[in-house]
């Protein structure tokens, strides 16, 4: 079941197309060495995806948002994502929310500002699916794992650094 939720949430946030240049990485990205970051660039499409080298099944990834914007509209873009978030997963009978209610809520990070929304799902999970940007652009993600591994994500995504 855990591979499905995986792969369902994979597939409902992110779709990359097969494309062969290879572009250097945005950020840097500090994570807890138990930890594992992996980073694919092509084309102009940058994404990361960084997961637990062992023990549970944290997925935290993200990408660039591939609409022009700023982060005046993070809230906005953050509230049709938990929308449409909730549409999809009452379809599907593998994910269970404990409740459908949600908050929008700030990442105050180093270089980046955005926001975030997270769902309890049944099993132990939570899922959070969020926003951050600065005057460059906007990047746009999720996280699937344990409350204790959310903790983790959100350290790392408060301490991402643009590069150069």
């Amino acid at each position: 079941m855990k591979s499905r939720f995986f792969a369902f949430l994979f597939s409902f946030f992110i779709s990359l197309p097969a494309i062969a240049a290879e572009i250097p990485q945005a950020l840097t990205v500090k994570a807890p060495a138990t930890w594992k970051v992996e980073y694919k660039g092509d084309d102009g499409i940058q994404f990361y995806t960084i997961t637990r080298k062992d023990g549970d099944h944290a997925l935290l990834m993200f990408s660039r948002w591939p609409v022009s914007g700023n982060v005046d509209q993070i809230p906005e873009y953050m509230k049709q994502i938990a929308d449409g978030f909730l549409v999809e997963a009452d379809k599907n009978d593998e994910i269970k929310i404990k409740a459908k209610e949600y908050k929008i809520e700030k990442i105050e990070g180093d270089e980046f500002s955005g926001a975030f929304v997270l769902f309890s799902i049944e099993g132990g999970f939570t899922q959070a699916m969020f926003m951050f940007g600065d005057n460059e652009g906007i990047w746009n993600g999720q996280f699937t794992g344990t409350p204790e591994r959310w903790a983790d994500a959100i350290e790392i995504l408060k301490s991402l650094k643009n590069k150069g």
